[in-house]
This record gives C-alpha cells, structure tokens and sequence, in this order.
C-alpha cells in the first residue's frame, strides 16, 4: 500500500515540509523534542513510494536503529531497499563485501576490548628502542597513562584521516613509527580496531572508484540521523559515497545536542561543511511536543532560542536544591523519590508513578557512588544505563571460550592464543588440541571441545551450548558454587546474543556473528527494572517522565577539565546540560552541594553550574 493511502500520522506544517521535500539536499535542525524520528520515518516511506533503488539510512546508535525500524513497520520492501544502520555496520558490511580489494582475505577480527589495544600498544612500543628505553623506566601509574594517550592519539589519526606524512606534522617522528607499528602488528593478526572501519572503507572507495560508483547509484537517497556528531573520517566517506552528483542527502541534527567532541564529532560538519558543499534546503524543527511547559522554558534558559512552546497544557515541575553537602543533596533526592511514590497517581504522568519512570542523571559516574549505597539501605530498586556491547565473560570457562573461539577463528591471533595460555598456564603447545591433552579439568576440556565441533554457520551453536549446560550442571569438579552459577549465567548470555543475532540475518556465520558483537548489535532486549542511573553521554537519545540531575556545581559539571581548557570543551558542556534538561518529559529536579569532602579528606567548597547561575539570580 502506497505511502499516502496509509497516512495515518499527524505532522505540523514544518514537519510536513521535510518529509514531502523531493530531489535535493535537506537539513532539518531538529531540537529536542521535536519530532525528528517521526519525520525520518515517515519520509522514508514516501520515498519508498517513488524510487525502486536502495535507501541508506545512518543512525548513531544500534538503540535508535531498531527504533526506527520498529516505527516503519512490517513493509516487506523495508528489508529489501533499506539499509538502517550505524556508519561502522555500513562499514562491515562493505568490507565483508569487497574488502579483497584492499588486500583483505576475509573480513578481519574486530578488536574491540580496550584492554587488547593497549596490550598492542605495549608490543609495539617494546619494537621500537628509544620508546621502550623511556617506557620501561616510568612508574605503574605513569605507564598506564602512556598507553592510554597513544591509544588516543593513534585513535585520532584514524578520525582524521591524516596521512603518515600528516602525523608526522602534528607529532615527532618517534610516535609516527609508534602508530605505524601498532597498525601493522593489528594487520600481521588480520585484525582491525573500530576506527579502522571507516578509514578503511574510505580507502577502499577511494582507490575504486567504480565500487563507490556502484554505491552511489545504488543508494538513491541518504539520510543521516543525529548529524551534530559527524566527524572527519565519517562525513568525508559520505562525500566519497556521493561524489559530485548525488544531492539527496537529508541531515537531521541539533548542534545544541553535540557533546561528543572527545570522539572528533563536531556540529560543524552539517552546519558548515555540508551547507557548502551540498547547498541543502534547512527546515527549522523548534516545536517541542515532549516535555512539559516548565522543562521547555528551563531548557530555554540553558540555550535561548532552543525550544518553542506549542499546544502544550501539562505544566510540570522544576526545582533547583541547593544542599549543604553530598549527604544533604542524597537525602533530599531520597526523599523526594519517596514522596512521588507514594502518589502513585499523578494527573500529568499517564498511568502513574513507578520507578521504572525515573532517572538520575550525573556528568561522572563516580557522583553516584554514594548515592548507590542509600538507595541500597532504602531497597529502592536501581540499574545502570550503559552502553550495548558484547559480554564481559564472568567466568573462567567461558573466558576461555571466547579466547578459544577468537583463535579458531583467526588463526593470525596471537595475541589472543597468549592470552589463553596464560589463563590456563599452559606453555609450548600450538594448538587447542593439544592444550586438551594437557588439560585434567574435564570441564574446562569440554569447552574446547565444544569450539572444535562448532560449526562455522553456527547451525549446532545453541545445541552445544545446551549440551555444555546440561554436563556443568551435573560437574561435581567446581570448587566454587558461584563460578558454576557464573558459568551457567554467562553460557545464557552468550545464546541470547546468538538469537539476537540470527534474528537479524539469513546467511549466519560465527565470525560474522563475533563482529556484530563488538559493534554492539547483538544486544539482547531485557526488562529493565527500577530507576536508571546513568551518565548524560549515555543518556543521549533517551527520555524519562521524572529525571534528576545530580551535581550540578561548578567542577562538576560543567567538569574541572572542561572549565581549564575553555573554548569548545566548555561549550560542549553546556550542550551536555541542555542534553540533560530536555530528557525529561514532566518533572525536573536539579540539585548540587555546596561543599564536597575529597578522597584525601578536604573540604572543598562548590558554587552552582555557571549555566544554572541565571536560575537563581
């Protein structure tokens, strides 16, 4: 059935305007609230009305692709002529499919555990003399920060596309050798990180121009969701999909909303760069249809000229409290949770007050800390919001799982196969049968027996696991009752991934099914229960009927780190508490101490956010 047949969603004016816009560029600046998603979704129905070829659509997050996916519905011809996606699963899928022509055998391992990128980096500063002279005479702590900035840095090199030539002007020549090697021991063990997902991808359409050729006359139409957080190395590989022809690229994005700017995202490559070079049409979203009249004039006062009031008759709440410390700001956050439970019925939160309907939000996790302990005492119900990934393995069986099948599928991963050795302090062998033959814990055996049988579609991967699980349950050879229950408990995670992802795909593989792990995309959809702590980074995207911001005091947050530096840093923080304000949709509570005790024991004393000064002047 045809898009305008079936159109059955209200749009305002604005919003009509850009889903009925036809050929030529578009960018919506769409603020919170606004409706951005719906105007997405509806737009990539009619255009499935008018084009037979392909549809890309980017979103930022694994979240908000299965949302989107969810709001266009069951039309077979979604599956068929849409791509909806992150920038680094449009990337696998690429070089899955022609990455040969950058000399890639089969599609590499992701390496996407910090932990192993920095172990990279200590192999390849010990290559390397003069580093490991240095490096080997710093202390503990000193070492640790070494790898991290490399890793960093190297990390940014890959963003930014630069060049060796390139490095070599913004760093010396030591640390252009330090990032060459790192790449080249990642490449020795067919490896790859995530930052090299896109680069390489960009190199790979940029050395075949007939492959982004064919791309480009696949993909009809380009729409890009969340665009404030582009960076360098993901809009110049949009501009190499599109060339200098294709025009129909749709941006959506709030430059108010970028907070990103310590991954190498910046608003200014759809406020700039794509204004210049694609001279899109811009449909201006102001209209927030989410929150609550007191939350939309509070956000207001973060950024003036963000948010427009339209129709809305729910008045909501926003507080500021002022505490004397952090106990007092725990206390009265305690509380105030107490008292909106004890409501239950609330006649401006449709179907009452649950906790499942509150968020504490905070710029460091670490402010949580002692809120954590109080809300345990008071057996309020809470869960930390993180971020999708793949799973990090409690127990030793399973941990030997993964490095197992990591090696059985990469035969190149040595790194991977000292780690497993390690573990199970095994030395001289080359293969995991011959670890087998060394090992006495039969359950330990059984699971490297289990990664040998396993088939590489995976068509036997659920009855294996099953099988496992039946025999652990029945071992008498764990010592520990909890690692036997940590075991069972990681073998019911690893499957959920595995349905997750076999939902998602016809032509299965096991190493394909590693990679969409790390990417994030095999995350299982559980109940959440209780109320949400999280970051606001994290938060991004998401919304709550009642949210409150914890430590809202200069240092805090906006950070230290941030108030030093100045410049983009500190307004990415006052992007950061506009991001906070406009994820509630009712009630807002802010609050912040005006002494904090630091962990050598001094009292410092603390003003309120320099962005929430206004509220109380």
């Amino acid at each position: 059935m045809s898009y305008k047949k079936n159109m059955k969603i209200n749009l305002s004016q604005k919003q009509k305007q850009a889903v009925q816009h036809k050929e030529g560029a578009l960018l919506v600046k769409a603020s919170a609230g606004s409706g951005k998603t719906r105007v997405l979704t509806e737009r990539i129905k009619l255009l499935l009305d008018t084009t037979k070829r392909k549809i890309l659509a980017i979103t930022f997050t694994n979240k908000a692709g299965t949302e989107m996916k969810e709001r266009l519905g069951e039309d077979e011809r979604i599956s068929e002529q849409v791509f909806i996606g992150t920038f680094h699963s449009f990337c696998q899928q690429v070089l899955e499919q022609r990455g040969n022509l950058i000399g890639l055998s089969k599609m590499p391992q992701i390496f996407e555990n910090t932990n192993d990128r920095l172990a990279l980096i200590e192999q390849a500063i010990n290559q390397i003399p003069s580093f490991e002279n240095h490096y080997k005479n710093l202390e503990v702590k000193k070492k640790i920060s070494f790898k991290y900035n490399a890793l960093e840095f190297i990390s940014k090199t890959k963003r930014e596309l630069w060049s060796d030539d390139e490095i070599l002007t913004y760093r010396d020549e030591k640390t252009a050798l330090l990032c060459s090697e790192y790449n080249d021991i990642l490449l020795s063990q067919n490896a790859i990180d995530f930052d090299d997902l896109i680069k390489l991808t960009y190199k790979l359409l940029e050395n075949n121009p007939a492959v982004a050729s064919m791309y480009r006359r696949s993909y009809e139409y380009i729409c890009i969701d969340e665009a404030q957080d582009l960076n360098k190395a993901q809009y110049n590989l949009l501009k190499m999909i599109t060339g200098e022809s294709h025009k129909n690229v749709m941006m959506v994005g709030d430059e108010n909303q970028s907070i990103y700017a310590f991954n190498g995202s910046s608003s200014k490559f759809m406020n700039n760069d794509f204004v210049q070079d694609f001279l899109p049409t811009i449909i201006h979203l102001t209209e927030n249809y989410r929150s609550s009249k007191k939350v939309i004039k509070a956000a207001e006062k973060i950024i003036e000229g963000s948010n427009e009031i339209v129709n809305i008759a729910i008045e909501g709440v926003f507080e500021i409290y002022q505490a004397n410390d952090e106990n007092d700001e725990i206390r009265w956050i305690n509380e105030t949770i107490n008292n909106l439970i004890s409501q239950k019925t609330n006649k401006e939160i449709e179907g009452g007050i649950t906790y499942e309907k509150i968020a504490i939000l905070v710029r460091n996790r670490y402010v949580l800390n002692n809120l954590v302990n109080r809300l345990e005492e008071a057996e309020i119900p809470f869960y930390f919001k993180t971020t999708p990934s793949g799973i990090d393995f409690e127990s030793k069986a399973m941990k030997v799982f993964d490095l197992g099948l990591r090696v059985k599928l990469n035969k190149e991963d040595t790194l991977h196969w000292s780690d497993l050795l390690q573990l199970l302090k095994i030395k001289d062998v080359q293969s995991i049968d011959e670890i087998i033959k060394q090992l006495d814990i039969k359950y330990l055996k059984d699971i490297l027996y289990l990664i040998i049988e396993l088939k590489e579609d995976g068509r036997n991967f659920i009855t294996l696991l099953n099988e496992y699980s039946k025999s652990i349950l029945s071992s008498d050879e764990f010592k520990i009752d909890d690692e036997k229950k940590m075991t069972f408990n990681d073998i019911e995670s690893l499957k959920s991934h595995w349905i997750q992802y076999a939902k998602k795909t016809d032509e299965k593989s096991i190493h394909q099914f590693k990679n969409a792990m790390a990417l994030g995309k095999t995350h299982p959809n559980v109940e959440e229960k209780g109320i949400t702590l999280s970051t606001v980074h994290t938060m991004k995207g998401l919304e709550y009927d009642i949210v409150f911001l914890m430590g809202a005091d200069d240092g805090t947050f906006p950070d230290y780190r941030a108030i030093n530096k100045g410049g983009v840093e500190l307004v990415q923080e006052k992007n950061n508490t506009y991001v906070a304000f406009t994820r509630a949709k009712r009630f807002l509570y802010v609050s912040y101490p005006m002494k904090r005790i630091m962990p050598w024991g001094d009292i410092k004393k603390r003003k309120i956010s320099r962005f929430l000064k206004k509220f109380i002047e």
